[in-house]
């Protein structure tokens, strides 16, 4: 017979896509698969705990809907990035 703990983590409906989107990412079937992995992984690693964070992941969902609504910008050479750059002093 396996122990079983169950774990409760209260997300923000925001949150709760991120994992879905990160699960089927890697090739998960279900974000409680992902979790699994995460949990019995280094994946959860002291240096990278900030990624992890409420502002950061608010930054990821910021980033994520913004190249969703197409507010970026790509660029063949870096002199082309500069001058978009300078356009904006």
């Amino acid at each position: 017979m396996v122990d079983r703990i169950t774990l409760e983590i209260d997300l923000t409906p925001e949150e709760h896509q991120k994992i879905e989107i990160l699960a089927r990412q890697q090739g998960y079937d279900t974000p409680v698969d992902y979790v699994r992995a995460l949990i019995g992984s280094d994946a959860l690693a002291h240096d990278q705990a900030y990624f992890w964070t409420k502002e950061w992941q608010a930054g990821e969902l910021e980033a994520d809907e913004d190249i969703a609504a197409g507010r970026v910008a790509a660029f063949d050479t870096m002199e082309d990035l500069i001058a978009d750059l300078m356009d904006y002093e």
